[in-house]
């Protein structure tokens, strides 16, 4: 698969519309305890290196669920560390792996990948590139040193004369109210785990298949 990657700085990041929204609570987890954004940034982190991968429709299982997490985000994390240790010998940077999860000291990452210039988020709330489409899938790491902003893109709407087949096609209709409802996305990804698990034994009999509607819906990238 194909591998991206763009740079933003940390300010602008702190400051964008989800730190806003988000800061300082937000997701209710199913222990019904809430979960606090905290952005853990190192010091002296000036840019922020944002890395997609490309997960091709005919490549789903990149994106399957085993227990320990995906294949494909695995596979970022071995980018994000070799390429931590060649910043650090070949240019003397010194970067920082950030977390998935905002809410466990990460970053938000569309919101990076935005103003990096790697793609707009879309009516589907997934980023969307230029020529993957809503294909890529995201980690982050801070730098310590100010690099030049590769985005954000200012003439790519692909929205804009899309008749949202994205927003038709969700089993949960969560986006039936005009926007992105996260809580009736989370009854469908809880519903697509009880499909995967023993209910005698409560464990995984095979991979988690997440629901995808949306995203195999966006026309985007599909003819890549």
């Amino acid at each position: 698969p194909s591998f991206l990657a763009g740079v933003c700085s940390v300010e602008p990041l702190m400051t964008s519309i989800s730190y806003q929204i988000y800061s300082p609570v937000t997701w209710q987890k199913k222990s019904t305890k809430k979960t606090h954004v905290t952005a853990s940034i190192p010091p002296n982190a000036r840019s922020v290196l944002v890395l997609a991968l490309v997960h091709p429709p005919e490549y789903p299982q990149l994106d399957w669920w085993d227990g320990r997490g995906t294949e494909g985000n695995r596979k970022l994390i071995r980018i994000s560390s070799d390429l931590k240790g060649w910043l650090s010998k070949n240019l003397s940077i010194t970067a920082h792996s950030v977390p998935y999860h905002p809410e466990k000291g990460g970053v938000f990452l569309k919101e990076a990948a935005v103003l990096a210039g790697l793609g707009i988020i879309g009516r589907n709330n997934l980023l969307i590139n230029p020529k993957f489409g809503p294909y890529v899938r995201l980690r982050a790491m801070f730098l310590e040193t100010e690099l030049f902003p590769t985005g954000p893109l200012t003439e790519f709407s692909p929205c804009e004369q899309c008749s949202a087949p994205c927003q038709e096609i969700c089993p949960q209709k969560s986006f039936g109210v005009g926007h992105y409802e996260r809580d009736k996305c989370v009854v469908q990804m809880e519903m697509d785990r009880v499909r995967a698990t023993d209910p005698e034994k409560g464990q995984l009999t095979d991979r988690v298949r997440y629901c995808r509607a949306c995203e195999r819906a966006c026309p985007v990238g599909q003819k890549v």
